[in-house]
């Protein structure tokens, strides 16, 4: 299930999770934090091993969907 999300500012539209966000997670770890933009779960997951490869991947989408949630984007 793709989620999608609205910037409050100015209605430009993002999807925010695709279908396969976990597996993009566990594949690429920090990488993967880096592409959207979140450098502080970046820089964790760098360090601890992307939560020694379980827990960043079981978490992500709590994780994705609060760090836009606070930069503006609505979850349409």
């Amino acid at each position: 299930m793709v989620i999608r999300a609205t910037w409050s500012f100015n209605g430009q539209e993002k999807v925010v999770l695709g279908n396969w966000h976990r597996l993009w997670c566990l594949l690429f770890g920090p990488f993967y934090y880096a592409f959207k933009g979140m450098w502080w779960w970046a820089i964790l997951s760098f360090f601890i091993l992307n939560g020694l490869w379980i827990g960043f991947p079981l978490f992500n989408r709590s994780i994705v969907l609060r760090h836009f949630y606070r930069k503006g984007w609505l979850q349409n």
